[in-house]
């Protein structure tokens, strides 16, 4: 037998030694490459992330094929159940992750420590009174571990009755056919079916406009200033309000210190609005500025009298050439700027 000193003496006097011990260097870790990728692939159900594989298994029973997790070792639980094809894990603290799915398609939230209903209705971009009417029976206090029907848009809710038709609802609402469409794909199905429930988007509750009209109403005296200085039409028509024409683009400001307590700058009709912003002020009265065509403030900041809170526009039901003007209502009180 050759000796194996005597052939590593050979090797070693050859210029053939370094590319010997490459070769062999290279297949071994070709061995280890090979074998890690049968144990990674013998596994049809394994699931990939940003951490790598994530085996499936009952402790990670939330989890489906493409799901992009965020690190390794996650477990299914009641704070990520929410876990859908090809989206990325929300952590905790998104709101989405304490949604219920439920059967009719709506959503339901689970109240969190430290939530309120105004908190709630900001994280999903919907009015508080869209919470409230969509609960009846919700207390003024809300505890961790409520649930809370939650709809796509501002509305309310509609339980079918026998006969209807999505005209009829639509007429009785005061909202566009084609608005229920957008938010109800099944809404044939549902009609058909009384008790079934439908997202009115934008409707108030029948019988409730929001604004009072001026009769029997407090004199606030000079509690409000003018919040356009384009022409005032001065006459008061439906909900308190009186028309402030001027060019489309020019400032509306905050008649009074105040919250915002609602606004819509998406360009729907909401009854013939448009755009608008409603503020509360200290003593419970409410003003809405209609028609804009941008607005500057957002639900919650706190505005002082005469800052500029939005532009005038044309924006919902409007008339006239341009349709440029201002629909100034008051809730709670006579609207100081109609004369006639």
């Amino acid at each position: 037998m050759f000796p194996i000193n005597t052939f590593f003496k050979y090797v070693r006097s050859t210029a053939s030694f370094s590319s010997l011990l490459l070769i062999i260097v290279v297949f071994v870790i070709g061995q280890f490459v090979h074998a890690g990728s049968e144990s990674v692939y013998e596994d049809e159900t394994a699931l990939f992330g940003f951490g790598g594989p994530v085996e499936s298994s009952q402790d990670n029973a939330g989890f489906f094929r493409g799901t992009a997790s965020i690190g390794t070792n996650l477990e299914s639980t009641e704070e990520n159940a929410f876990v859908f094809e090809g989206a990325i894990i929300l952590g905790s603290s998104h709101p989405l992750s304490n949604l219920i799915p439920t059967r009719d398609g709506l959503q339901k939230y689970r109240v969190q420590e430290g939530d309120s209903l105004s908190g709630i209705a900001a994280k999903f971009g919907i009015s508080l009174q869209t919470i409230k009417w969509a609960n009846s029976t919700l207390r003024s206090v809300i505890q961790p571990g409520d649930e809370i029907t939650v709809l796509p848009v501002s509305g309310v809710l509609y339980s079918t009755k026998e006969g209807d038709s999505l005209e009829s609802i639509a007429g009785l609402y005061q909202i566009d056919p084609q608005t229920i469409r957008d938010y109800n794909p099944n809404f044939q199905k549902v009609l058909d079916k009384p008790g079934e429930l439908l997202v009115l988007p934008f409707a108030k509750p029948v019988g409730s406009n929001g604004f009072s009209s001026s009769q029997n109403l407090p004199n606030l005296g000079n509690f409000f200033v003018l919040p356009a200085s384009g022409w005032n039409w001065g006459r008061l028509h439906d909900s308190n309000a009186v028309d402030i024409a001027d060019q489309c683009g020019k400032p509306i400001y905050a008649a009074a210190d105040g919250l915002v307590v609602e606004e819509s700058d998406e360009g729907f009709w909401n009854q013939g609005h448009g755009n608008y912003v409603i503020l509360e002020h200290s003593n419970g009265v409410r003003t809405r500025y209609s028609h804009t065509s941008k607005n500057l403030v957002g639900v919650g900041d706190y505005v002082s009298t005469g800052d500029h809170i939005a532009l005038i526009g044309n924006t919902g039901n409007t008339h006239g050439p341009t349709g440029c003007h201002l629909h100034f209502e008051v809730d709670g009180a006579r609207n100081p700027f109609a004369v006639r």
